[in-house]
């Protein structure tokens, strides 16, 4: 051996007999553990992630220390000890450094914290977060009326969803939108919170007051850091002059917060939308309800209606009909998929064009017809691409188009207008509840958990149906049954086990406890008979479980012939029908789920009738047809998690086949 060959086994010997080794894996792991905790929790307080930059800048600048504590010392019950030389004895009250190697680390980053701003021009790390805020984002609060008399209420909400409107015309300037400001009506918080909370440097407020023909408007835009009053004005006009007075704040707004208003964007901003100011008052009364419960949908078209009678060239109500006939019959809601609805909203939006082809509002009511009616998802998003370019801040819109690109297997692109419409309307739950979802079909788990917290947040953690979504992500991301028993256990000592039903259900099969969950079924008239078939089934009841896949089959018979269209009963009939032994019949059934929902025609919905088929193939026995299904539809954004297949019962068939092995091997990383 060389000298320098000796040397070197000399300082590994003495790195080991330090521990110098077992302090840097100990030191690597807990930091590791910290920086993912960091990057989940900091974004989720509406910290800058920064900060997560910062906190792995002082681990690495950390490292070096803790290492050479190492060398040199040792952690004892009497205090530090300097480490023992090689051929030393070690006392016997000596205790490893490793085992305190966790508290080192946070030590080294709390530190690190305390002393990172002395070395940067900022005062704290809560300062450069809010300097991350758009200077040209605002939030305008709703409108305070000087009386309650409700026609003062009427004209303040008026105010306030007009200027919004007129506002996310300018695509120079970030907008809130008008769900996630309306919790703020009478509040009492300071402007500064407000702002903090919907990620905002500006906030605009203001006060109505209405006596005849006369009114009185004042607004004021405050900078919500300095509390500094940027613009203000008070309007004194005629009732008459309400539209000039939206569009005149709208364009003084941009100007003092410096954002860029093209000549285009002006034009829509100074159009006067109509004359007559009571269809002005029932259009933006049938907003506001729309807002609040869009099951009321016929009243609401009522006073649509009833506005169009007032003024039958005032554009919006049509526009506004359009959307919501063609909603209704979207068969994928479930409201009502009669085509006399869908006329409806054919009647709408040709009215709409007659007036005018070229307005936003008319290319975004095209896009909704298209969209939900038509289900002509290309058309609809060229339809809603257009609308776009003069309402960039429209986060319904935004949301909206991001619905149709998911159907286009445009997921990437989805995902980023969907991000963009959350962060316009941060508590709008809808919204942020597909984000959950979207996350959660695109396997980012990760990011789906945060997005159920803040969903969470919005219902204070109090909404059932909600809270739920815990269970289900941990069951794709881990699969553990320990883990989501905790969960179960969580939500069953808050809420009436009733409104677990889903959870329940799925524990229970999950855990195989099949006279329970059979139980479950047959109180819950909204299930399928094939799955308390398969129940019976499993509990050695066969008589009663072909007695119960037959009205399975007669109920899924029944609802086709009633709608046609309803892809999703044509897989309900082909299962009951594979379970009868009638096997063509089945396949027929399954294969005709998919043609009617393709992968072509849709890649949200086309998954789950590839699914419907899996299952068929399984129940028939045609294993690899079924496995080459599933490895399909893992390999694609959508509901099915291999976590699933590894727990659920119904796939117990294929335990034993090599290639469904694989199959769960192949795709068991997306589990982490």
């Amino acid at each position: 051996m060389t000298t320098s060959q000796g040397k070197m086994s000399e300082l590994i010997q003495e790195l080991r007999n330090r521990r110098v080794f077992r302090v840097a894996a100990v030191y690597l792991g807990v930091g590791y553990a910290i920086l993912e905790s960091s990057s989940i929790i900091i974004p989720m307080l509406g910290f800058s992630e920064t900060i997560v930059k910062i906190i792995l800048a002082i681990l690495v600048f950390g490292l070096p220390i803790s290492l050479g504590l190492a060398w040199m010392f040792q952690m004892t019950p009497e205090g530090l000890r300097r480490s023992p030389k090689s051929g030393e004895k070690q006392s016997q009250n000596e205790k490893p450094l490793t085992g305190n190697a966790t508290i080192i680390v946070l030590l080294v980053v709390i530190a690190g914290l305390l002393v990172y701003p002395r070395f940067t021009d900022s005062t704290s790390v809560v300062e450069e977060s809010l300097s991350m805020v758009d200077s040209k984002s605002i939030a305008v609060l709703p409108f305070t009326p000087f009386t309650k008399t409700d026609d003062d209420q009427s004209f303040a909400d008026g105010m306030h969803d007009d200027i919004l409107t007129q506002l996310s015309k300018v695509a120079d300037l970030k907008v809130i939108s008008r769900t996630s400001v309306m919790q703020y009506k009478e509040t009492t918080m300071l402007i500064s919170d407000i702002a903090k909370e919907l990620g905002v440097a500006n906030v605009l407020e203001g006060s109505v007051r209405r006596a005849g023909d006369q009114i009185r408007i004042v607004a004021q835009l405050i900078n919500a850091e300095t509390d500094e009053h940027i613009w203000a004005e008070t309007y004194d006009r005629k009732y008459a002059d309400v539209f000039a007075i939206q569009s005149d704040v709208a364009q003084k707004i941009a100007r003092a917060l410096k954002a860029k208003l093209t000549p285009k964007e002006k034009h829509y901003i100074e159009t006067k939308l109509t004359e007559n100011q009571k269809a002005w008052e029932l259009y933006i009364r049938a907003e506001l309800l729309w807002d609040a419960d869009i099951m009321e949908r016929d009243s609401i078209a009522v006073i649509y209606e009833q506005a169009i009678e007032l003024d039958p060239g005032f554009l919006l109500p049509y526009t506004e009909l359009t959307a919501l006939h063609a909603y209704a019959y979207f068969d994928g809601s479930g409201l009502d998929p009669r085509p006399e609805r869908l006329e409806q909203a054919r009647a709408a939006l040709e009215k709409a064009i007659q007036i005018d082809p070229n307005a936003p509002e008319t290319h975004r009511a095209q896009g909704y017809f298209h969209y939900y009616g038509a289900r002509n998802y290309a058309q609809a998003l060229e339809e809603f691409s257009i609308a776009m370019e003069s309402q960039p801040n429209n986060s319904d819109l935004l949301a909206a188009t991001a619905f149709v690109q998911r159907r286009l297997g445009q997921w990437d692109e989805s995902l980023e207008k969907l991000q963009k419409a959350v962060s316009l309307d941060p508590n709008d739950g809808n919204k942020v509840r597909q984000m959950r979802d979207m996350t959660y079909m695109m396997r980012l788990w990760d990011i789906s958990e945060r997005y159920q917290a803040q969903l969470s947040a919005i219902h204070s953690g109090n909404e059932p149906g909600t809270e739920q979504g815990r269970y289900y992500i941990e069951l794709a991301q881990s699969g553990d049954l320990d883990k989501m028993q905790i969960i179960l256990d969580q939500l069953m000592a808050r809420f009436d086990p009733e409104d677990l039903l889903d959870i329940r259900q799925m524990h229970a099969l999950f855990t195989r406890d099949f006279e329970g969950l059979l139980t479950m079924e047959l109180a819950d008239t909204a299930v399928s008979n094939s799955n308390i078939g398969n129940l019976l089934e499993w509990t050695g009841q066969a008589e009663r479980a072909q007695s119960n896949f037959e009205e399975a089959r007669i109920k899924a018979e029944k609802m086709i012939q009633e709608n046609p269209q309803g892809w999703e009963k044509y897989g309900d009939l082909g299962y009951a029908l594979a379970k009868l032994g009638r096997i063509e019949e089945a396949l027929d059934w399954g294969e005709q789920e998919v043609e009617l929902m393709s992968l072509t025609r849709d890649r949200l919905s086309g998954p789950a009738a590839l699914e419907d088929l899996a299952e068929i193939y399984l129940v028939c026995g045609r294993y690899d047809e079924s496995i080459d299904l599933y490895t399909q539809i893992l390999s694609m954004p959508g509901w099915l998690s291999v976590n699933w297949l590894k727990l659920s019962p119904l796939y117990d068939p294929l335990r034993s086949h090599p290639r469904f092995q694989i199959l769960l091997e192949q795709y068991s990383g997306q589990s982490g």
